[in-house]
């Protein structure tokens, strides 16, 4: 199936900055933390979305699922405009409906476990609000749940303090599990683990994928990670796209000069070896008050007149590869 299952189309976040007064308050600046992105994922594949720390990438994510309302755009669900049922208040069976088919899965495992609950009240959660099964069946689909992420039937009883950071996670990949959802949304899943735990749970996304036909939208840090899990790949920069392409080809010739930025900041396990670095200059440019035409230009060294004045689009290069820049590599 090549369908996609989820199209966001021309997505903006705006966060006003404001200024507190005794008697009044008013906007002094904003912050376009999504600034009018657009990108599908189809179903069954993998998409990564890398980027610096306050590019908008968690934003994003959150915008997309109503977390964060989003100031403008369309996010479609098999082609049903997603935000707009979610702006409808009155809607809430539909709106639980939509909820079931897309998931969350949380940065850190202990802060969005409830400390107070055992790992069964956690799992049983999601049965109470959705009432997709009979209260008969949530025990033995809790114990499903507990298997299928390689956790045993006595971690049930235990609370979220009695566990390892990968077992937490586990935890929270098996609460979004239960409602059996379409699409889960990865937030940087791994990067509070240790190298050798994040190699289980990455392993343990692959498998619950192919098992299951999931789809992912995966976030993080780690360039290694995202090469390993993902189909293909979105560079932010900004609040903005500046590069999509497959995983093989983004990795071994990236067209964006930010884009090799990133990749030449991976290390190279071979003394021996020749790695070709790009080190950047500067500082990353204000988010309230960002550069004008191409906002990487100020630390771009092939950049020319024309990119401190026109903001480039992102436009397909062949083969499916796309990139905002006027003089790509």
């Amino acid at each position: 199936m090549t369908k996609d299952i989820i199209r966001v189309e021309n997505l903006v976040k705006i966060f006003p900055v404001l200024r507190r007064g005794i008697f009044r308050t008013a906007q002094v600046a904003e912050i376009r933390a999504v600034n009018d992105i657009s990108f599908s994922i189809l179903r069954g594949e993998t998409l990564g979305l890398v980027g610096e720390s306050g590019c908008g990438k968690s934003t994003t994510a959150r915008t997309m699922l109503f977390l964060t309302p989003s100031t403008s755009g369309s996010v479609y669900f098999e082609d049903t405009n997603i935000l707009e049922q979610f702006r409808n208040a009155r809607q809430k069976a539909k709106i639980l409906e939509i909820r079931r088919h897309l998931q969350y899965v949380f940065q850190d495992p202990y802060l969005s476990l409830n400390p107070r609950w055992s790992i069964e009240e956690t799992l049983n959660e999601p049965f109470r609000i959705h009432q997709h099964l009979p209260q008969s069946e949530w025990h033995n689909r809790m114990l499903e749940l507990l298997e299928l992420v390689g956790l045993e039937e006595y971690h049930a009883w235990r609370y979220p303090h009695e566990f390892s950071g990968g077992q937490r996670q586990r935890v929270g990949i098996a609460r979004a599990l239960a409602v059996d959802p379409q699409f889960l949304i990865l937030d940087e899943p791994v990067s509070s683990l240790d190298v050798s735990v994040r190699a289980t749970i990455l392993n343990l996304l692959l498998e619950l994928q192919e098992k299951l036909g999931l789809t992912y939208l995966y976030i993080s840090h780690d360039l290694s990670s995202v090469r390993f899990i993902s189909t293909r790949v979105a560079v932010m920069y900004l609040g903005r796209i500046v590069e999509l392409s497959d995983v093989d080809s983004l990795f071994e010739h990236p067209l964006h000069h930010y884009t090799f930025a990133l990749m030449s900041a991976i290390p190279v396990p071979d003394p021996s070896g020749k790695q070709v670095l790009s080190i950047l200059e500067g500082e990353v440019p204000s988010v309230m008050n960002p550069p004008p035409g191409c906002h990487f230009h100020p630390r771009c060294s092939a950049a020319l007149p024309e990119c401190k004045t026109v903001r480039p689009q992102l436009e397909e290069k062949g083969e499916g590869r796309f990139v905002a820049c006027i003089n790509p590599r």
